[in-house]
């Protein structure tokens, strides 16, 4: 599946902690991100890329314990597919998710609580025609697919502000939960740099071993 932007994928795919670590408001569609541009961004994909309105918002959570009063499960016109295990389906539906009306329960079975990439990437292909896929984290769930090479391509912002950490602060990594030894560590090449401001957002395209290696 290929990681690509916001504006061209019809599904985004996140985690169920990255929900819950961003605004109850929060919505994973172009005119949430930027607002300003939301008729461009609707008659681009309307007119270009023959898309519907917005993307279809899946949502990973092996446990099922989601926030159901944030904006994401509520909002008209907005589709978000939660895939969970039958655990999880179990207690989204005491939760109530069957009266939410734009909210569908796919349940897959999970080991130890963790669904495995591959199934997810073929129930989506499988019941909403998934061919590309937007991966929005979080590190957890990206270094599942990761592992899995599910990803092939990778969009990174640069920031010129550094953050730090305590010693004792417990703030999660780009890729979390798995590791990669130098022999069959992802390796990505670069494709294009932009620049806005001070920022430089890289685009990179995964390659099949070290580019160094000919």
């Amino acid at each position: 599946m290929v990681l690509t932007q916001r504006t061209a994928s019809s599904w985004a795919c996140c985690g169920a902690r990255t929900v819950h670590d961003v605004s109850p408001e929060g919505l994973w569609i172009p005119e949430y991100t930027y607002p300003d541009a939301k008729h461009l961004y609707t008659e681009y994909r309307a007119n270009a890329l023959h898309k519907p309105e917005y993307p279809l918002v899946v949502i990973v959570s092996g446990s099922g314990k989601l926030e159901l009063e944030r904006a994401i499960f509520r909002t008209p016109g907005v589709r978000t597919a939660v895939i969970t295990t039958p655990a999880g389906r179990d207690e989204l539906a005491r939760a109530g998710t069957t009266k939410l009306d734009s909210v569908q329960i796919h349940a897959l079975d999970g080991s130890g609580g963790t669904i495995a990439p591959l199934p997810i990437l073929r129930l989506l292909h499988l019941q909403f025609g998934v061919r590309i896929l937007l991966h929005e984290g979080g590190p957890t769930l990206f270094g599942q697919f990761l592992a899995a090479e599910a990803v092939d391509e990778l969009f990174m912002t640069l920031s010129p502000q550094i953050a730090g950490r305590q010693a004792d602060a417990v703030r999660p990594a780009f890729v979390q939960g798995v590791e990669f030894v130098p022999d069959c560590a992802p390796w990505f090449q670069l494709l294009s740099v932009k620049q806005n401001a001070e920022h430089l957002y890289l685009r990179y395209r995964r390659t099949a071993r070290h580019p160094s290696v000919s």
